[in-house]
Parts: C-alpha cells; sequence; structure tokens
C-alpha cells in the first residue's frame, strides 16, 4: 500500500480563521443553513399541527347496546318513538311484570306468587316503573320503606339470573290543583304550583334507598330517572315567559274536566319530556338533536282518555330543542341517574 502525505498546515491557529478564509465562510454558511432548515421545519410542523387540529372531527361516541326493557305502571308510550330516534339497536320492549295498581307499592304484602318469575329467570335487562307514589312513605308503601321495599325486591329478582340488571325508577311530578274563583269554567279548577327551591323531602327518603339497595349488591342496580325535577325546570320557564308558544304552565296539562284530575293528561311537550329523560337515564344518551315521530301514537285504558298524540298541541322546532336541553341538564347532572357528563 503506497501512503501518500500532504504537507500540514503550519499557520497558527488564529490565522487560519482570520481575514474571511475560506474555512470560516464554509462554516458560516453551514451554520445559516442549518438554522434555516431548523426553522422551516418547526413552522411547518406548527403549521400541520394547526391544519389537523382544525379538520379533525370529534370522536362520535359509540351507541350503546340495545336491551330488553319492561315498562310497568304509569307510562305515556314515548319512549320507544325516542329511541327509535336515537338509534339504538336490539332494543325490546317487554310487558313489565304486574305489581298491582300504581298506589299499591306494598312490598311482598302486595306481589302475588309467580309474578317476578320473568325477573328471576334474567329475561329483563331493565325495567322502566313510573308512579305517582314513587316516594318512600312509611302510610303509601304500608311500612315496606327499606330493602323489605317493592324497588328492592325488584332488583333481588331481576339480579338473581341477570348480573347487568337495573331498575330505572322515574321521578313523578303529581299536579296538584285547587277550585277555581269563576265556577263557571269548564273544569272549575286551576293548577297549584310553586317554585322548588329543594329537592322534595320524599327524593331525599328514594335517594337514600337506592344508596342501601346498590351497596346491598355492591353496585348501581337502581338508579333513578329525574322527571319530578325536569318538569319543575319547565312549569318555571313557563311562568317566567321564557318558553315560547306557551304562557301559562296550565296548558302543560289537559284538556282538562270536572271528573279527571290533570295528572292523567299531560300534554305533547310533557309526555316527551319525561320519555327524553327517561331514555336518557336508560340508555346514558343525549336527546339533544332527536326528532322522534310520535304521529302514529294512541293512548288509552286506565285513567287516561282515548286519544292520538296527534291530538294534542304540535311542538315547534324552538320548543322542541328546550325540553331536549332542560333534560340532558338535569340527567347528565343529577348523580342517582347513573348518567357520566361528556
Amino acid at each position: 500500500m503506497t501512503h501518500i502525505s500532504t504537507p500540514a498546515d503550519t499557520r497558527p491557529h488564529s490565522d487560519r480563521f482570520r481575514g474571511g478564509g475560506r474555512e470560516r465562510n464554509c462554516l458560516a454558511a453551514l451554520i445559516r443553513s442549518l438554522v434555516l432548515v431548523c426553522l422551516w421545519g418547526s413552522i411547518a410542523g406548527l403549521a400541520g399541527t394547526c391544519r389537523g387540529q382544525a379538520g379533525a372531527e370529534k370522536p362520535v361516541a359509540a351507541k350503546p347496546a340495545g336491551a330488553r326493557v319492561g315498562y310497568t305502571l304509569i307510562l305515556f308510550g314515548c319512549e320507544d318513538t325516542v329511541v327509535k330516534a336515537a338509534g339504538i339497536d336490539m332494543h325490546k320492549t317487554l310487558g313489565g311484570p304486574y305489581l298491582g295498581t300504581w298506589h299499591e307499592m306494598w312490598g311482598q304484602k302486595r306481589i302475588q306468587p309467580g309474578r317476578l318469575d320473568g325477573l328471576e329467570r334474567g329475561d329483563f335487562d331493565m325495567l322502566l316503573l313510573a308512579t305517582p307514589h314513587c316516594y318512600p312513605d312509611a302510610e303509601a308503601w304500608a311500612g315496606a320503606v327499606g330493602l323489605d321495599s317493592t324497588p328492592a325486591i325488584l332488583c333481588a329478582a331481576g339480579v338473581k339470573n341477570n348480573p347487568n340488571f337495573r331498575l330505572v325508577w322515574q321521578s313523578w311530578y303529581w299536579a296538584r290543583t285547587e277550585p277555581r274563583g269563576d265556577r263557571s269554567a269548564p273544569t272549575g279548577k286551576v293548577l297549584h304550583w310553586k317554585p322548588r327551591q329543594e329537592p322534595p323531602d320524599g327524593l331525599r327518603a328514594l335517594e337514600k334507598l337506592v344508596d342501601q339497595i346498590n351497596a346491598k349488591h355492591g353496585r348501581k342496580v337502581m338508579v333513578i330517572s329525574p322527571v319530578e325535577e325536569a318538569t319543575c325546570k319547565l312549569i318555571e320557564m313557563v311562568a317566567a315567559g321564557k318558553f315560547p308558544g306557551i304562557t301559562d304552565p296550565e296548558e302543560l296539562w289537559g284538556p282538562w274536566t270536572r271528573s279527571h284530575d290533570p295528572m292523567w293528561r299531560p300534554g305533547s311537550h310533557l309526555r316527551t319530556l319525561f320519555a327524553y329523560c327517561n331514555v336518557a337515564t336508560m340508555y346514558g344518551v343525549s336527546p339533544i338533536g332527536l326528532n322522534p315521530d310520535c304521529s302514529s301514537l294512541k293512548f288509552g285504558g286506565g285513567k287516561t282518555f282515548p286519544e292520538a298524540f296527534n291530538d294534542l298541541a304540535p311542538i315547534t322546532e324552538e320548543q322542541r330543542k328546550i325540553l331536549q336541553q332542560i333534560v340532558w341538564d338535569t340527567v347528565s347532572n343529577y348523580p342517582y341517574s347513573g348518567v357520566k357528563k361528556p
């Protein structure tokens, strides 16, 4: 191998980079190039990130799976239309177990043998129950207000062969009336209401019972659909003149007659509000933006008048949006609904 040597640069170190020598020019040019490359890369990267953020779509929450749901006692039939509008597949409506009438929340004293067989077999994933006697009361519930109560019995039966069973217990706003001054009026009575300052004592008692039942089973088996609170918000909005198209809370019910309490005749706005609230609690889905078609619904039986949904006052798009917002604000901020706010 031949080794070729080159003469060493014998200039002092300071002379090599003095007076604009080629070495210094090359080094300076290299540094400038590197700085520009880094700067351009940073700007381009930042611009790309901004474009990505601006164009990124919000993740769409997965729809919950449908469940086998039993409906029982006093419901007004709009829940399935809301479920359909929400696009929840595989939802199946079952007839709820017969518990007697709505005012017989008497625990085991009223539930006849065999009535809960379907629950005990695991046939139900959920049971939605609504009754004006929704709150624990020693007199109304015949003393069965704890783990011997009707809701406690239903939960125990439901989880026996279905570990995912849930009881959705609807709170109820009971429309009270008082005599009307003008006795010649068609109904002779007027709606009596007052602003909701605090949750009713009965609701607090119900929440304590829910805590007892869920503690027994080690998870949230029983939840509350907060219809009472949502209804109060709507009434107060109407009374304050903030709900378009309705100026008197009385208009939310009826038409009334002398022989029937308005409780049995909620209007279209209340019926859809009830359904929005119940479905939001059942499935954890927001009703905002839904447009359920209730036009084919007919009602009758019990104390309700034979009528169709289309016989009731129409709901405008503006009103629908307000109802949906009331419900979602109420359900998603109420811990006992079991729904977590996004």
